[in-house]
């Protein structure tokens, strides 16, 4: 089983939406985050450089998230994957996406996608 860095449900704020009025102004969504890699280096050398830093894996989030209005978090999710392997070395991760307001005039606390990626080239 691969090693994992777990950042759950990070508040970000966006335009996204299919309809032009969900995009009008900001709205927030949340984004989870599991990235894999080998942390024995990292725990043996007791050394952030070892390891990715929590701090600009958020900047990235934020970043991809105020980047442009979107139609569909999937969209998000892709781009959010794509820029963390590109920035870190991560052989793999999980994006899920949620966003709150999408169906909660019925009651559902969140819709939300998941994808995962790998560093494989």
């Amino acid at each position: 089983m691969p090693d994992k860095i777990l950042i759950p449900n990070i508040p970000v704020w966006t335009r996204v939406g299919c309809f032009d009025e969900e995009r009008r102004d900001p709205q927030q969504i949340l984004v989870d985050l599991e990235l894999s890699l080998d942390l024995k280096p990292a725990a043996a050398a007791d050394s952030i450089d070892a390891t990715v830093n929590y701090v600009a894996i958020r900047a990235i989030v934020d970043e991809v998230a105020a980047a442009k209005p979107r139609i569909l978090i999937e969209t998000i999710a892709e781009e959010t994957a794509a820029k963390l392997l590109a920035s870190f070395p991560i052989d793999c991760v999980l994006v899920r996406v949620k966003k709150p307001l999408a169906l909660a005039r019925f009651g559902v606390p969140w819709a939300a996608v998941e994808i995962t990626r790998n560093n494989d080239g």
